[in-house]
Protein backbone atom coordinates (compact mmCIF):
# COMPACT_ATOMS: atom_id res chain seq x y z
CA UNK A 1 0.00 0.00 0.00
CA UNK A 2 2.97 2.42 0.84
CA UNK A 3 4.45 1.87 -2.52
CA UNK A 4 1.11 3.16 -4.29
CA UNK A 5 0.61 6.00 -2.03
CA UNK A 6 4.23 7.26 -3.50
CA UNK A 7 3.54 6.49 -6.89
CA UNK A 8 1.35 9.91 -7.70
CA UNK A 9 3.91 11.63 -5.28
CA UNK A 10 6.99 10.36 -7.87
CA UNK A 11 4.64 11.31 -11.09
CA UNK A 12 4.05 14.44 -9.75
CA UNK A 13 7.46 15.30 -8.92
CA UNK A 14 9.08 14.19 -12.38
CA UNK A 15 6.32 16.14 -14.01
CA UNK A 16 7.37 19.34 -11.55
CA UNK A 17 11.27 18.47 -12.73
CA UNK A 18 9.76 18.23 -16.54
CA UNK A 19 8.46 21.46 -16.03
CA UNK A 20 11.14 23.29 -14.65
CA UNK A 21 13.62 22.02 -16.74
CA UNK A 22 11.32 23.27 -20.08
CA UNK A 23 11.31 26.75 -18.00
CA UNK A 24 14.93 26.33 -17.88
CA UNK A 25 15.46 26.25 -21.37
CA UNK A 26 12.81 28.82 -22.16
CA UNK A 27 14.71 31.13 -19.68
CA UNK A 28 18.03 30.25 -21.14
CA UNK A 29 17.17 30.98 -24.64
CA UNK A 30 15.32 34.42 -23.59
CA UNK A 31 18.46 35.47 -22.20
CA UNK A 32 20.56 34.83 -25.56
CA UNK A 33 17.67 36.69 -27.16
CA UNK A 34 17.75 39.36 -24.27
CA UNK A 35 21.92 39.55 -24.52
CA UNK A 36 21.14 40.12 -28.32
CA UNK A 37 18.29 42.61 -28.50
CA UNK A 38 20.70 45.74 -28.68
CA UNK A 39 23.33 43.93 -31.84
CA UNK A 40 22.84 45.11 -35.09
CA UNK A 41 22.15 41.80 -36.71
CA UNK A 42 20.34 40.06 -34.06
CA UNK A 43 19.12 36.55 -35.47
CA UNK A 44 22.93 36.14 -36.47
CA UNK A 45 23.89 37.33 -32.65
CA UNK A 46 21.83 34.90 -31.21
CA UNK A 47 22.66 31.98 -33.65
CA UNK A 48 26.61 33.07 -32.97
CA UNK A 49 26.03 32.62 -29.26
CA UNK A 50 24.07 30.03 -29.25
CA UNK A 51 26.77 27.79 -31.02
CA UNK A 52 29.43 28.45 -27.95
CA UNK A 53 29.07 26.06 -25.65
CA UNK A 54 28.22 26.98 -22.24
CA UNK A 55 26.24 30.00 -23.84
CA UNK A 56 23.40 29.02 -21.42
CA UNK A 57 24.62 28.85 -18.12
CA UNK A 58 26.52 32.03 -17.47
CA UNK A 59 25.38 35.73 -16.99
CA UNK A 60 26.18 38.95 -19.04
CA UNK A 61 29.79 39.07 -17.84
CA UNK A 62 30.15 35.31 -19.02
CA UNK A 63 28.67 36.03 -22.64
CA UNK A 64 30.73 39.26 -23.04
CA UNK A 65 33.74 36.85 -22.14
CA UNK A 66 32.60 33.68 -24.24
CA UNK A 67 31.79 36.45 -27.36
CA UNK A 68 35.36 37.87 -27.49
CA UNK A 69 37.08 35.07 -26.95
CA UNK A 70 35.17 33.61 -30.04
CA UNK A 71 35.91 36.88 -31.91
CA UNK A 72 39.24 36.88 -31.25
CA UNK A 73 39.51 32.96 -33.09
CA UNK A 74 37.34 34.26 -36.34
CA UNK A 75 39.57 37.82 -36.46
CA UNK A 76 42.58 35.88 -36.17
CA UNK A 77 41.75 32.87 -38.60
CA UNK A 78 40.51 35.90 -40.83
CA UNK A 79 43.35 38.07 -40.81
CA UNK A 80 46.27 35.08 -41.43
CA UNK A 81 43.91 33.93 -44.71
CA UNK A 82 43.86 37.58 -45.41
CA UNK A 83 48.06 38.34 -44.81
CA UNK A 84 48.26 34.99 -46.89
CA UNK A 85 46.54 36.15 -49.94
CA UNK A 86 48.01 39.67 -50.13
CA UNK A 87 51.38 38.61 -49.49
CA UNK A 88 50.85 36.46 -53.18
CA UNK A 89 50.10 40.10 -54.66
CA UNK A 90 52.89 41.26 -56.80
CA UNK A 91 51.84 44.59 -57.35
CA UNK A 92 50.90 46.51 -54.50
CA UNK A 93 48.73 48.73 -56.32
CA UNK A 94 46.16 50.82 -54.50
CA UNK A 95 43.53 47.60 -54.15
CA UNK A 96 46.19 46.12 -52.19
CA UNK A 97 46.57 48.94 -49.82
CA UNK A 98 42.71 49.05 -49.65
CA UNK A 99 42.79 45.30 -48.45
CA UNK A 100 46.28 45.83 -46.35
CA UNK A 101 44.77 48.50 -44.20
CA UNK A 102 41.03 46.53 -43.84
CA UNK A 103 43.29 43.66 -42.34
CA UNK A 104 45.50 45.62 -40.40
CA UNK A 105 42.15 46.77 -38.62
CA UNK A 106 41.33 43.18 -38.09
CA UNK A 107 44.50 42.43 -36.87
CA UNK A 108 44.47 45.54 -34.20
CA UNK A 109 41.19 43.82 -33.17
CA UNK A 110 42.27 40.40 -32.31
CA UNK A 111 45.38 42.18 -30.74
CA UNK A 112 42.73 43.76 -28.28
CA UNK A 113 40.20 40.69 -28.09
CA UNK A 114 42.55 37.76 -27.76
CA UNK A 115 42.90 37.66 -23.90
CA UNK A 116 44.44 34.23 -23.24
CA UNK A 117 47.21 35.00 -25.47
CA UNK A 118 50.41 32.97 -23.71
CA UNK A 119 47.59 31.31 -21.29
CA UNK A 120 48.30 27.17 -20.57
CA UNK A 121 44.48 27.30 -20.27
CA UNK A 122 40.97 29.27 -20.23
CA UNK A 123 39.95 31.05 -16.98
CA UNK A 124 37.75 34.28 -16.69
CA UNK A 125 39.19 37.08 -17.90
CA UNK A 126 40.59 39.70 -15.45
CA UNK A 127 39.06 43.21 -15.65
CA UNK A 128 41.97 44.80 -17.09
CA UNK A 129 41.93 42.69 -19.77
CA UNK A 130 37.96 43.20 -20.14
CA UNK A 131 38.64 47.18 -20.04
CA UNK A 132 40.91 46.89 -22.65
CA UNK A 133 38.49 44.89 -24.86
CA UNK A 134 35.66 47.38 -24.20
CA UNK A 135 37.58 50.03 -24.25
CA UNK A 136 38.75 49.28 -27.96
CA UNK A 137 34.92 48.47 -29.04
CA UNK A 138 33.99 51.73 -28.29
CA UNK A 139 36.59 53.43 -29.27
CA UNK A 140 36.07 51.50 -32.89
CA UNK A 141 32.33 52.03 -32.55
CA UNK A 142 32.74 56.20 -32.06
CA UNK A 143 35.16 56.32 -34.87
CA UNK A 144 32.99 54.17 -37.20
CA UNK A 145 35.39 51.23 -37.52
CA UNK A 146 34.33 48.66 -39.64
CA UNK A 147 36.05 44.88 -40.15
CA UNK A 148 34.66 43.95 -43.58
CA UNK A 149 36.75 44.49 -46.69
CA UNK A 150 33.73 45.78 -49.04
CA UNK A 151 35.11 48.97 -49.83
CA UNK A 152 38.07 47.21 -51.54
CA UNK A 153 35.40 45.09 -54.20
CA UNK A 154 36.52 46.86 -56.92
CA UNK A 155 39.96 44.97 -59.15
CA UNK A 156 40.19 42.49 -56.17
CA UNK A 157 40.88 38.90 -57.76
CA UNK A 158 38.38 36.42 -57.37
CA UNK A 159 39.73 34.36 -54.59
CA UNK A 160 39.71 37.63 -52.82
CA UNK A 161 36.05 38.51 -53.44
CA UNK A 162 34.97 34.75 -52.94
CA UNK A 163 37.37 34.47 -49.62
CA UNK A 164 37.85 36.88 -47.92
CA UNK A 165 34.93 38.99 -48.16
CA UNK A 166 32.35 36.54 -46.95
CA UNK A 167 34.90 35.98 -44.00
CA UNK A 168 34.78 40.04 -43.73
CA UNK A 169 31.53 40.33 -43.15
CA UNK A 170 30.66 37.25 -40.92
CA UNK A 171 34.11 38.76 -38.30
CA UNK A 172 31.83 42.55 -38.79
CA UNK A 173 28.71 40.64 -37.58
CA UNK A 174 31.08 38.76 -34.61
CA UNK A 175 32.09 42.37 -33.93
CA UNK A 176 28.56 44.25 -33.83
CA UNK A 177 27.55 41.05 -31.60
CA UNK A 178 30.63 41.57 -29.00
CA UNK A 179 30.05 44.94 -29.03
CA UNK A 180 26.03 44.66 -28.14
CA UNK A 181 27.51 41.91 -25.37
CA UNK A 182 30.32 43.86 -23.96
CA UNK A 183 27.43 47.28 -23.46
CA UNK A 184 25.15 44.64 -21.60
CA UNK A 185 27.91 43.45 -19.49
CA UNK A 186 29.42 46.87 -19.04
CA UNK A 187 28.81 47.41 -15.51
CA UNK A 188 30.24 44.18 -14.66
CA UNK A 189 33.50 45.26 -14.85
CA UNK A 190 35.82 47.18 -12.65
CA UNK A 191 36.69 50.87 -13.71
CA UNK A 192 40.00 51.18 -15.51
CA UNK A 193 42.50 52.61 -12.82
CA UNK A 194 43.40 56.44 -12.68
CA UNK A 195 46.40 57.30 -14.19
CA UNK A 196 49.07 57.68 -11.26
CA UNK A 197 50.80 60.93 -10.52
CA UNK A 198 53.13 62.00 -12.65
Amino acid sequence: MAARCNTPSVNLLSLLLLLSSALFVAADDNSVKDACSKAPDQQFCVAFLSGIPGSRTVDARGLAELGIRAAAKIGAAEGTAARTQLNLVTIKGPQWQCMDSCVADVEEAVSHLDVDRGKGGVTAIDDAKFNDARDYVESAEKDGLTWNCDQCRDGLTAPVKTGLLPKGNEFEKVMGAVTALIKRAGGSAAPAPAPGPS
